[in-house]
């Protein structure tokens, strides 16, 4: 069975190698980005759609917001299924989230149990 490709966009760096860590453990081909520019860049530079995102909010250059919708514009990418992970706990940033295409939000400090599990609901 071949690997699941995940893109992670985090401008943290330590929580960037930490989900790095948890998911490649997990069996996942991880693809990192530490801005919305840069992961705007990988996806274009990237042979083959992957199999999720995972996204902060807050990002230098463009926005986890802006970059679900830039996502969601793209040819294939319409089901590609988008997770954010972030400190906004927020309402209104939870549904800013799904109304620019999100399919999932989780709110920092994260378990990576309950991580895993949702990701795994949307790679089955």
């Amino acid at each position: 069975m071949q690997k699941k490709t995940l893109l992670v966009v985090d401008d943290d760096p330590i929580i960037l190698t930490l989900l790095e860590h948890i998911l490649a453990r997990e069996g996942f081909e991880v693809r990192k980005a530490s801005s919305g520019k840069e992961a705007v860049e990988l996806v274009e530079s990237m042979a083959a759609i992957p199999d999720l995102v995972l996204s902060d909010v807050m990002l230098p250059y463009l926005s986890g917001f802006e970059l679900v919708s830039m996502l969601r514009s793209r040819e294939g990418w319409e089901r590609v299924p988008i997770v954010m992970l972030t400190a906004k706990g927020q309402e209104a940033d939870i549904k800013r989230a799904f109304d620019a295409g999100a399919d999932d939000y989780l709110v920092k400090p994260f378990q990576p149990g309950e991580l895993l599990a949702r990701l795994r609901r949307f790679l089955r």
